[in-house]
């Protein structure tokens, strides 16, 4: 009798940090890393596209309108999935409130239909979403959360989470690892931050998330944030013994509002592996510093702590 090798074909997600600077000054390098997950989506297997927040600077009409270009070149291509950072929200950008212009360029009825749409904490609005897909016999699911969740919106993920055991599970919000590799929370909120943490309402940082969501669901593997500059991780251990790999990228303090570099985060499931890379479509260019270029051992793609 013939024995068959099951070969599982390693997959993608691309993380997109804070493009801020880009659709201010520089949507022609905004345009260049979504153009360049359109062309490379068969070679590198692509198969989600993370933006981790401050699409915007000044939450302006031209800015969102730069960003919506640069982003809507995705559409029924590769899926992805958007949330809101503090330069997205309140009076040109400065988070006294979550009033945004986001929803007008990135309507919940645009991505209602497509097949990776999971649903929405509130009718109509994109700023806490989650989405499911399968690659690769891993079954996965996204959970993406406004910047300093609310404590319902946290009650919301936690039962979104719970309903889907069996699933990976990925958090993309746009504060959660500092650069200094400790969880947002652990320093004093910036001062453009008070407002939101003063609201009845409550506003989660990296800490809270951890202990309020994170920690609590067996199939949580990692956060993806951006926020502050450069890079960061933590290896954190879920209270199932799971392993939850947090990571921050956040390029802006480069020159030209961060030079084009995304994170390229590769799944190998033959290998139990992940291999993180960062690329910049722009400079046709890698990063290859140890912060910027690792490899994740022992990833647990069947979910055995579930």
């Amino acid at each position: 009798m013939e024995s068959f090798i099951l070969m599982l074909i390693p997959f993608t997600i691309v993380i997109l940090p804070d493009t801020q600077e880009y659709s201010k000054s520089y949507p022609h390098i905004f345009t260049s890393q979504t153009q360049w997950i359109i062309d490379n989506e068969e070679k590198h297997n692509i198969a989600f596209v993370l933006h981790e927040g401050d699409i915007t600077d000044n939450n302006s009409e031209v800015q969102w309108g730069n960003a919506s270009n640069s982003m809507s070149i995705l559409d029924g291509k590769v899926p992805y999935a958007v949330v809101t950072g503090n330069h997205d929200m309140g009076p040109g950008g400065n988070c006294e409130s979550r009033s945004s212009l986001f929803d007008q360029y990135f309507p919940s009825s645009k991505y209602e239909p497509t097949t990776t749409f999971g649903g929405i904490f509130k009718p109509n609005t994109m700023d806490n979403s989650y989405h499911l897909f399968d690659k690769s016999e891993t079954e996965w699911l996204i959970l993406a959360l406004e910047f300093l969740p609310r404590n319902l919106v946290l009650e919301w993920a936690n039962d979104i989470a719970a309903s889907h055991q069996h699933r990976k599970i990925i958090v993309l919000t746009h504060s959660h690892v500092s650069e200094d590799n400790k969880l947002h929370g652990s320093d004093p909120l910036p001062a453009d931050n008070l407002a939101l943490s003063s609201s009845p309402e409550g506003a989660n940082d990296g800490i809270d998330t951890w202990k309020k969501l994170i920690r609590r669901h067996p199939g949580m593997s990692f956060v993806f944030s951006g926020h502050y500059l450069g890079t960061g991780r933590i290896t954190g251990i879920g209270n199932a013994g799971n392993k939850v790999f947090q990571m921050l990228s956040n390029y802006q303090g480069m020159d030209e509002g961060g030079k084009g570099y995304l994170r390229l985060v590769k799944f190998d499931p033959s290998s139990n592996r992940v291999l993180v890379k960062t690329y910049s479509p722009y400079l046709d260019s890698y990063l290859i510093d140890q912060h910027n270029e690792f490899v994740l051992d022992e990833f647990d793609f069947k979910n055995r702590h579930a």
